[in-house]
């Protein structure tokens, strides 16, 4: 299947590239010294993505801090905000690193506010050039999705849909896209439907694989 090319940073996703492989900090992000040394490490490691998580408003400024001795230090690996709920801290972090990952349908409960709070963040991120990642979790899609669609692998998809056409429809294309599920039978259904739907669009953008809540042991590895 071939997919659109999106650009992070240093690092090209999609096509015919190599899969990327992209990493978390486990660091709290306002210990700026401690995130900022494993941030070092992972690159050296081989990571090509490095997210760091974005709680709130609070913790952009200290995101600007760890990128800024992060290239101090000859690190230029892409660094990904992973924001939470708050539509107003992806707008305020995204001018800052090379993607945000988002949940577009938890940044309000009013569907249409969701809406016009992920137009106001695309307008941002095409100024800045920074990609997205539109990532769902099964565990948490929003009410107005699965009042319609049920909490299923189709309302997985249909929910990603409905955020890509908005995508472009503002001529924003540098998306990646995940549909994340601890249960590997969902998330491979939800995957296929959304490439099924995509294709049926004539717009494929990269799909970003991976289990939410895992586990440990020897069932997150299985899983994962």
């Amino acid at each position: 299947m071939e997919t659109r090319t999106v650009q992070v940073g240093n690092v090209l996703i999609g096509s015919r590239h190599p899969i990327v492989v992209q990493t978390m900090c486990n660091t709290h992000t306002y210990d700026v010294e401690a995130t900022f040394a494993q941030c070092l490490r992972l690159s050296r490691a081989g990571a090509e993505l490095i997210r760091i998580t974005v709680p709130g408003l609070q913790d952009v400024p200290h995101v600007q801090a760890i990128k800024e001795r992060l290239r101090a230090a000859g690190c230029e690996t892409p660094l990904v905000a992973d924001i939470h709920f708050s539509s107003e801290t992806a707008i305020a972090v995204a001018p800052l690193v090379e993607k945000v990952r988002i949940n577009p349908g938890n940044f309000h409960k009013d569907h249409g506010e969701a809406r016009k709070q992920f137009a106001r963040f695309l307008e941002v991120c095409k100024q800045h050039g920074t990609a997205i990642r539109i990532g769902l979790n099964h565990g948490s899609l929003g009410s107005y999705i699965v009042e319609r669609y049920g909490n299923t692998p189709q309302a997985m998809a249909q929910a990603a849909m409905e955020w890509i056409d908005m995508c472009i429809e503002a001529d924003f294309w540098q998306v990646v896209v995940s549909l994340k599920a601890s249960n590997t039978v969902v998330m491979i259904q939800a995957y296929r439907e959304l490439a099924r739907m995509m294709q049926e669009r004539g717009v494929v953008f990269p799909l970003h694989v991976g289990v939410t809540e895992a586990g440990n042991g020897d069932t997150g590895r299985i899983k994962s």
